[in-house]
């Protein structure tokens, strides 16, 4: 071969070599590239009050709601964007089963657009399902929504009381509604990533954390140990079965509402015990305060997975 085509055929090589490079780097950071960013920042006080808390009591003003509940196939509840001083943050509350309660839906929509708060109180939950792109930032300042589903990560889920009129009977199992795989569900809660920045000065934690979904999953609990009651409910230690009652995760706190058909379940139960149940999955604000009061003597906790707990809705 001559010296000129030497020099040709290695400069071929070369540029093939780099085009695989860049093939391969693009497979590579392809996940974490796509899968955007998102930030939620809380203010300490307010994960120290509400990390062993069941629900939140809210004086909530209804800005946008559905014209009509969804239908059983999309998951039977009624979408309501609006704000609350308590919360301080975009805010979607959700009512279970709604077509089954008409008096609040009516309400509701009565309320839609006044600018009139509403006593609500429900199942507080921080979950990136409808995160959008915007950093999440309590205390900023909030202009009415014109649109059910806002780029938000709190909700109040499911509501257990609307104006004095209790909705907790609308914890129940949604018929007609196929529910979450237990084992793609949970093998998703358990791969999330995140990352906390706490502000001293400031008195705020951000989590930074990717989009999540599989709301409404239907497993099997096992109970683990002993239960934490509360003055809005309880808290049970459990594993979590799939419905061919093969393990799938040990040991994640549960969150029962205080008086819903799930609570009433559960209160008499031991550990070893079992209960099928519909659950949703929230942000463990008990965790996230661990992490916090620990990292300086536990600074890789600042890095760990998600930290999730599953509030009970419905039993079998």
């Amino acid at each position: 071969m001559k010296f000129g085509e030497a020099i040709k055929t290695v400069r071929n090589r070369k540029w093939l070599a780099s085009i695989l490079l860049s093939i391969l780097v693009t497979i590579f950071f392809l996940p974490s590239v796509s899968s955007a960013q998102i930030e939620i920042t809380l203010k300490n006080k307010f994960i120290d009050e509400y990390k062993d808390r069941a629900t939140i009591e809210a004086t909530f003003t209804v800005d946008k709601a559905h014209a009509k509940p969804n239908s059983p196939s999309k998951d039977g509840d009624m979408h309501v964007a609006g704000r609350a001083p308590e919360i301080e943050l975009p805010v979607v509350a959700e009512i279970m089963n709604a077509k089954f309660e008409k008096p609040s839906v009516d309400l509701v929509h009565n309320l839609e657009g006044t600018g009139t708060p509403a006593k609500t109180s429900g199942a507080w939950r921080i979950w990136c399902e409808h995160a959008g792109s915007s950093h999440q930032i309590q205390g900023a300042s909030l202009e009415p929504f014109a649109t059910t589903n806002p780029d938000h990560v709190f909700e109040i889920h499911p509501v257990t009381s609307l104006e004095g009129t209790s909705l907790l009977g609308s914890l129940k199992k949604i018929k007609g509604f196929k529910t979450k795989n237990a084992e793609d569900a949970f093998s998703k809660y358990e791969s999330i990533k995140c990352h906390l920045s706490v502000n001293a000065s400031k008195k705020t934690t951000t989590i930074t954390t990717s989009m999540a979904g599989y709301n409404y999953v239907e497993f099997i609990m096992e109970i683990t140990g002993e239960q934490k009651v509360v003055d809005d409910g309880r808290f049970v230690m459990a594993s979590v079965l799939d419905l061919d009652e093969e393990m799938l995760v040990y040991n994640r706190r549960m969150v029962f509402i205080k008086d819903s058909p799930p609570e009433l379940k559960v209160k008499d139960l031991k550990p070893g015990d079992r209960l099928h149940v519909l659950g949703i999955p929230r942000i463990s604000l008990k965790l996230i305060d661990w992490r916090i009061d620990n990292r300086q003597t536990r600074p890789e906790a600042l890095d760990w997975d998600l930290p999730y707990e599953m509030i009970i809705v419905a039993v079998y």
